[in-house]
């Protein structure tokens, strides 16, 4: 790992030099998505420069990922971030979220960089109206509004792709924004590396799941089982909606839950938790460093979102070879699963459908060397070979052994060469 500008001015002979940048690294999923997407693009002999606002963060990049900071807060990083383009001149930028897109598009137009300017990969990670509806901060509404000006054509710049993480995120932001579908290249997030499959060995500390071998799953349950969920305690992920199917579960015992992840609602679900009188058997542990040791050890794992872009911790609990059910909810949850194929898919907010679908999926969990075979299709490898087949930068065929869908956006742009 190098810090702050220490590489960012020469390549050591790396084939390209690739920007990767998601705002914050820590906490989400885009930071993790960047940090995949690097380690593979590392792998590839790239150079790969990660820039973001982290103060902090828990998350490590890996080894000779240059890490450059940009400043605090986005609405005052554009010098830096016009400086770092005129030092480093990257050939690709892969940005995400609405504020960081804006940040680097203005920052490429103010680098006067002519024929040396990157292309720019926008890409989008959330279900757009979803989103939209609960943005509450006023820097989102913001960067929202500047993205549909780009998309709209009203501004002098534009980037030179779009990325989507799902079909449905796809279609989302074409009705949205009014754009042909055609216009989003689908690209679905990288997860797995192979430090992220030997994740699943490591040691679960949680007393319910500590006794247990890790990738066991295949067999009906025998005894209490476990349930496990993961994501911010938020509206978006309506653990209240998981709480109520528990409460009212179809057998004379309720499985044991385990819910990870912090946030504003958590005060909200322990009240509900003991209202249902099912303290004692739901836990929420808080963040943990790592979510695979558990998905590598629990019975099931549910996802009960309002809304997703393209949810991580249901592929990597596919990956785990655990028993899933998801909400069909807008965003990707449906893509994942393969329509049901790969797990019960339920209506969001529906706690007695939710129910009768965990019930059913714990008697009959399915053949778990299918869901691990399904899931690596989402590996980081073939991501970032996707995104450089995107932007005419790959020296091989995507895997489909054709041209990426989207590519014909990749325009030259006036005065740039590009």
């Amino acid at each position: 790992m190098t810090t702050d500008d220490d590489q960012t001015a020469g390549g050591g002979g790396a084939r390209l030099r690739i920007c990767l940048s998601p705002g914050e690294i820590g906490g989400g999923g885009i930071g993790m998505v960047m940090l995949h997407l690097a380690e593979a693009l590392l792998a590839e002999g790239h150079a790969v420069d990660l820039l973001h606002l982290d103060e902090a963060t828990d998350r490590s990049p890996p080894p000779g990922c240059s890490m450059v900071r940009i400043g605090r807060r986005a609405r005052a990083a554009l010098p830096a971030t016009v400086g770092y383009l005129r030092r480093a001149r990257p050939d690709l930028v892969i940005s995400a979220r609405d504020y960081i897109n804006v940040l680097m598009l203005s920052a490429r137009g103010l680098a006067g960089l002519g024929q040396d300017a990157p292309r720019l990969v926008w890409s989008f990670h959330t279900h757009r109206a979803s989103e939209r509806a609960h943005m509450a901060r006023r820097r989102d509404r913001i960067a929202d509004w500047m993205s549909r000006q780009v998309l709209a054509g009203r501004t002098p710049g534009h980037p030179d792709a779009l990325v989507a993480v799902s079909s449905r995120v796809a279609s989302g932001l074409a009705a949205d924004m009014g754009r042909p579908v055609g216009d989003f290249t689908v690209i679905e997030n990288p997860v797995w590396t192979p430090a992220r499959l030997a994740a699943r060995q490591a040691p679960c500390a949680h007393p319910w799941l500590a006794g247990r071998a890790p990738l066991a799953h295949g067999a009906p349950c025998v005894g209490d089982p476990v349930i496990l969920a993961v994501g911010r305690l938020a509206l978006q992920k309506d653990f209240a909606t998981l709480i109520a199917a528990l409460a009212r579960w179809p057998g004379p015992r309720a499985p044991r839950l385990i819910i990870l992840g912090k946030g504003p609602q958590r005060t909200a679900l322990a009240v509900q938790i003991a209202a249902a009188g099912l303290a004692g058997r739901v836990e929420m542990p808080g963040h943990v460093a790592d979510v695979l040791p558990y998905m590598a050890r629990a019975d099931l794992f549910v996802m009960s979102s309002r809304w997703e872009g393209f949810p991580l911790a249901l592929v990597e609990a596919l990956g785990s070879g655990v028993p899933v059910v998801s909400t069909h909810c807008p965003g990707g949850p449906g893509d994942i699963l393969e329509g049901g194929r790969l797990g019960r898919l339920v209506p969001p907010g529906d706690p007695a459908a939710l129910a009768r679908a965990m019930a059913e999926t714990l008697a009959a969990p399915g053949d778990p060397g299918m869901r691990v075979a399904a899931a690596q299709r989402f590996s980081a490898a073939r991501a970032a070979a996707r995104y450089l087949a995107l932007a005419g930068m790959s020296d091989r065929a995507p895997e489909e052994g054709r041209p990426e869908a989207g590519a014909e956006l990749l325009r030259p742009r006036p005065g740039s060469g590009r």
